[in-house]
């Protein structure tokens, strides 16, 4: 079961979520076609939106883009009412792409030449959109930059995919830490002590499922908050897909009705198959 867990440490002033959608993320990238770096770019996108999502009211949505003119093109990853969902234009490049001087394989999947950008969907006319440049194309250290920048919150946030040798997804989790207001500099020494590397972070993360330990062992009299299922499930439908194809423009749609032509569109989330009759377009 997918599952988010929230904790709160008032001696430390310091808030603890984590996520595991490891059974939803294998799901998307069985859908998406994804290769293995497209794997890792796409799902920790997913993992550091959730993380990010669960401080907002029910019914808001959360939407992150990344777009750094990477091998994976762009990446969007959605988050409303514990339910999660991604996608990356190019699932599944050829390795070869990837050259050895350019940095990590993993930057060339996301790139450096653009922005990671946040919009916050709380049912109004327009939603709250912030956006920052990407720093290191390693999702991670982006979402941090983003943090510090926009949010102006002392946070540390790590997720990892883990995939097996079949190539589905054996574990995908993350963890974000932030400070509350009024923390001291005591603080910050103690959770930095206690969590160590990010590399030794994550490794303790991915060998447990036994979460609140995790959390008492960072910080003993953290009080666990809410426990959560979550799940991947599509928001696709027949309404959303006829407004799209609205967008084609007067005379394209009269032309398609006159022809009697079926048009096909495919959800780049689900990849569910609709058909728009000719009928329905007329209404």
């Amino acid at each position: 079961m997918d599952m988010e867990i929230r904790a709160l440490s008032e001696k430390h002033n310091v808030k603890i979520s984590i996520v595991d959608i490891s059974e939803g993320y294998n799901e998307i990238a069985k859908l998406q076609g994804t290769n293995p770096l497209t794997s890792v770019a796409l799902g920790r996108t997913i993992i550091n939106n959730a993380l990010l999502s669960l401080s907002i009211k029910d019914g808001n949505k959360m939407t992150t883009n990344i777009n750094g003119m990477g091998l994976g093109g762009s990446i969007i990853a959605e988050f409303q009412d514990k339910k999660f969902r991604g996608y990356i234009q190019v699932p599944n490049f050829e390795i070869e792409k990837i050259e050895e001087d350019k940095g990590s394989p993993l930057s060339q999947v996301v790139g450096k030449q653009g922005f990671l950008q946040i919009s916050r969907d709380n049912g109004g006319t327009e939603p709250y959109t912030s956006r920052v440049e990407i720093v290191s194309g390693e999702v991670n250290l982006d979402f941090m930059y983003y943090l510090q920048q926009s949010d102006q919150v002392n946070s540390l946030i790590s997720s990892t995919v883990e995939i097996a040798e079949d190539g589905s997804i054996k574990k995908a989790c993350g963890i974000i830490i932030q400070m509350l207001p009024g923390f001291s500099d005591d603080d910050i020494d103690f959770i930095e002590e206690k969590v160590g590397s990010l590399d030794h972070l994550v490794k303790t993360l991915t060998g447990t499922t036994n979460y609140e330990s995790l959390i008492k062992d960072i910080c003993d009299d953290a009080k666990i908050l809410g426990v959560g299922e979550l799940k991947f499930e599509c928001t696709c439908n027949m309404e959303k897909v006829i407004s799209s194809v609205k967008m084609l423009g007067e005379d394209d749609i009269k032309k398609i009705i006159e022809e009697g032509e079926v048009v096909e569109v495919v959800c780049d989330f689900c990849k569910k198959q609709y058909n728009v009759k000719p009928e329905e377009l007329a209404k």
